[in-house]
């Protein structure tokens, strides 16, 4: 309906073919435009995973790239958004270090310097050592405890980071 009346449209009027075309077009890419806020209104996403489902919906690449142009113009789709939430979710869950996350947020499509920015925002020192305690908290219940360290390195956490969190935690139970 939107489309008809921004074209003002009356009932009982002819149209070429290429008219029809044109407005069938128009409204094929109003409803990618809208599955695409539908999929946002559940969650942050990433323009890459929001191709993708587009995609698979059947929409057009053109249409696609109107439909994200337009999200990203009126700020409805941001990867530095994204990026912040899916991290703060992942560190309430499982907490990974930033080198894991960095891995994490390339392969859902984030540009690097979104990534950047949110894992800046929410790895300060502090905030670091709560992660690599809660994770060690996590881990040493499931592995020997000569494996802890290992493990920690593969959530993604480097040895300096698991050792200045150790130390710090000692220095509190002092």
């Amino acid at each position: 309906m939107e489309l008809f009346l921004s074209q003002h449209l009356a009932e009982g009027q002819e149209l070429t073919e290429k008219e029809f075309l044109e407005l069938l077009e128009k409204q094929q890419s109003l409803a990618c435009r809208d599955k695409a806020l539908v999929y946002l209104a559940r969650r942050e996403h990433t323009a890459f995973e929001l191709r993708l489902k587009l995609q698979g919906k059947g929409f057009t690449t053109e249409q696609i790239s109107w439909a994200l142009t337009y999200l990203k113009d009126k700020n409805y789709l941001s990867e530095l958004r994204y990026a912040r939430s899916m991290i703060e979710s992942r560190q309430r869950k499982n907490p990974e270090g930033r080198a894991m996350l960095s891995r994490r947020l390339a392969s859902k499509g984030v540009n690097r310097n979104d990534a950047e920015q949110a894992l800046d925002e929410l790895f300060s020192e502090v905030r670091t050592s709560e992660y690599v305690m809660k994770a060690y908290a996590m881990v040493s219940k499931t592995v020997e405890p000569d494996l802890v360290l290992m493990k920690l390195q593969k959530k993604g956490f480097t040895r300096y980071e698991i050792k200045r969190a150790m130390e710090a935690s000692e220095d509190e139970t002092l």
